[in-house]
């Protein structure tokens, strides 16, 4: 079984599965347009893997809530055990970085201060993982996603994105995962990406909060429909720090370079169009440059799509 190595979403025992449709500014969709495919959702978290899943579509995103009584982190010890050198390492590094959308002006914001960093390595023996239960309904969730949502082109306007959040309500731990459908069915089917690829795109985000203790109804969220430049924006972050944090192929020190890179690929990889610049804001040394979105193409990275590519995988 082809199991998730990026976080993947939601569910825990059935109390309850009901619509969200109210307490938020943004209008929900016409229930009557997927309601064939989010009752298939529910019927399959609840009969099948007996999760406890509220959900809120919106007109192109669907919001799942799980409210969970089981931690979602756990500490683990490392094989090495404890180790500390003395030895310095230099290697470039990302001291600060941000991303956005600019609506008005329709360009892309970059603020980052990236450069070489000396580091004595060292670990203390263990580190923090995720707990076998929330991989589990992770892959569930996934899997009901897949099963219910993936056929949706036959009723109206399925939905882009997904905003899965799996909350520990004893804890007050939170990770939400964002994610395009498209780039989930492009994993999962014949038309493929690879598994690293999926992670660069998924979006994760962990938080914690005392107010998210006790919360079974998700009240604490904030539900809005998820625009694609935005989402865009923070995919180019996620991959400029996953450049430069788990990358095999180490970053070259021209941050620049790596930045427009990155930032023109992932807009390929979308045929995203309707922007006019990026705009790239050096804080290390007060720089700022605006790149026209005609010159982007001069900014490649490699292809990380793979076409005719199979891919099985079951869920149980």
């Amino acid at each position: 079984m082809k199991k998730f190595k990026s976080i993947a979403t939601v569910g825990l025992p059935f109390w309850g599965i009901l619509f969200l449709a109210s307490c938020s500014d943004v209008t929900p969709v016409d229930t009557t347009l997927l309601s064939e495919a989010h009752g298939k959702f529910l019927q399959i978290c609840r009969e099948e893997y007996n999760l406890n899943v509220l959900i809120r579509p919106l007109k192109a995103t669907v919001w799942v809530y799980v409210p969970l009584r089981e931690n979602l982190l756990q500490i683990a010890a490392g094989k090495e055990g404890a180790q500390k050198s003395s030895t310095p390492q230099e290697r470039p590094a990302v001291k600060f970085l941000e991303a956005s959308f600019a609506l008005t002006e329709r360009l892309f914001l970059i603020r980052y201060d990236i450069g070489r960093q000396k580091v004595y390595p060292q670990s203390p023996g263990y580190g923090v993982e995720y707990t076998q239960a929330y991989r589990q309904t992770s892959r569930q969730i996934l899997s009901a996603v897949s099963r219910s949502y993936f056929s949706s082109a036959k009723t109206e306007g399925p939905p882009q994105f997904f905003v899965v959040v799996l909350t520990d309500i004893q804890n007050g731990i939170e990770i939400e995962n964002t994610f395009y459908l498209d780039d989930l069915k492009k994993y999962m089917t014949l038309e493929a990406i690879p598994q690293e690829e999926y992670t660069k795109r998924s979006l994760y985000e962990l938080k914690g909060n005392l107010d998210f203790i006790g919360d079974t109804e998700g009240r604490h969220l904030d539900y809005k429909e998820i625009a694609l430049p935005d989402f865009l924006a923070r995919q180019i972050a996620n991959r400029i720090n996953f450049q430069y944090q788990r990358s095999a192929f180490p970053p070259s020190d021209d941050a620049r370079a790596e930045i427009l890179n990155i930032a023109a690929a992932t807009l390929r990889y979308y045929q995203f169009s309707d922007f006019t610049a990026v705009a790239l804001r050096n804080l290390a040394d007060g720089s700022a440059e605006t790149i026209p979105a005609a010159n982007l193409a001069n900014y490649t990275e490699e292809e990380t799509e793979q076409k005719g590519r199979l891919i099985h995988i079951q869920f149980r």
